[in-house]
């Protein structure tokens, strides 16, 4: 009598782990790619400084990042084992810049309307005079309102989350700006146990060097929220700006490239899997 085995479900931090480090072998054999993340840095950098430096520097990373993800994922996709793009680096920052720099200005008013009702909702729960109190750090917030202020941010967050393909579906789905916001929904939700592996490797692996860049250099080593926010506002000095723009490139060289790794994993599973059974060079 022959025993059927049910097959076990495969962990949600299997394609995570194995695109993670196929983005690894992919950095390690195309250093050119450090050369775009050093221009997001560099950008990054520059609009965290004061007045007209900051304003300007906020433009030109809004009008020249839909540019650069477009060559960017493609050089990434192109130097993954096995892969067959070929598609040049000028012609894919041309082809694809339309469509992003529409889904980036469709998503800056979505997340707006978004933080707007939902945090808006829980700053009127608390009330305004009493929220102005928590902010300027004259008042705590009670248990009760710091689960609501809790529950309106890991909801804002959450729903943020559900856009964060919107790019790779432009360049490697050909989708325009709208459809890529739909189709970044749907791939979340399709490939729900993969994506929530996917969340807690980048979160793990960026936030090493995200939070305290953030915390010691943006917010100062605030101790409260109304001491961060008046940190945050500050001028950041020359070091400091350097700072950021060095943590920013080696968090976008990493970030990017385990995005496209692991959409690709999960977009092409055949393809995924080869990836992730050749021997590493």
């Amino acid at each position: 009598m022959r025993i059927h085995k049910r097959p076990l479900r495969e962990s949600p931090f299997v394609t995570a782990l194995q695109s993670f480090c196929t983005s690894l072998r992919v950095l390690r054999r195309t250093p050119a790619i450090a050369a775009f993340a050093v221009v997001f840095g560099v950008l990054g950098g520059v609009s965290q400084a004061s007045q007209l430096t900051g304003t300007i520097g906020t433009l030109l990373q809004f009008l020249l990042a839909p540019a650069l993800v477009g060559a960017l994922y493609t050089v990434i996709d192109g130097a993954r084992p096995r892969s067959s793009r070929d598609l040049g680096v000028v012609r894919a920052a041309q082809r694809y810049y339309v469509s992003l720099l529409g889904a980036a200005f469709l998503l800056g008013i979505l997340t707006v309307f978004l933080g707007v009702v939902l945090m808006g909702s829980a700053f009127g729960y608390v009330g305004f005079e009493r929220g102005n109190a928590i902010l300027n750090g004259t008042a705590s917030l009670t248990t009760t309102e710091f689960a609501v202020v809790g529950a309106a941010s890991v909801a804002f967050f959450v729903l943020l989350f559900l856009f964060r393909f919107y790019d790779t579906a432009i360049v490697f789905d050909g989708r325009t700006a709208g459809g890529s916001i739909s189709r970044s929904i749907n791939f979340v939700l399709g490939n729900l146990r993969s994506v929530l592996g996917y969340a807690v490797v980048a979160t793990a692996v960026t936030g090493v060097i995200d939070l305290p860049v953030m915390w010691v250099v943006v917010f100062d080593s605030a101790t409260s929220v109304g001491a961060a926010i008046t940190a945050s506002q500050s001028a950041l000095g020359p070091g400091e700006i350097a700072i950021v723009a060095v943590a920013a490139t080696i968090t976008s060289l990493i970030a990017r490239t385990y995005k496209v790794c692991f959409y690709r994993a999960c977009t092409e599973p055949d393809v995924g899997g080869r990836e992730q059974s050749m021997p590493a060079e």
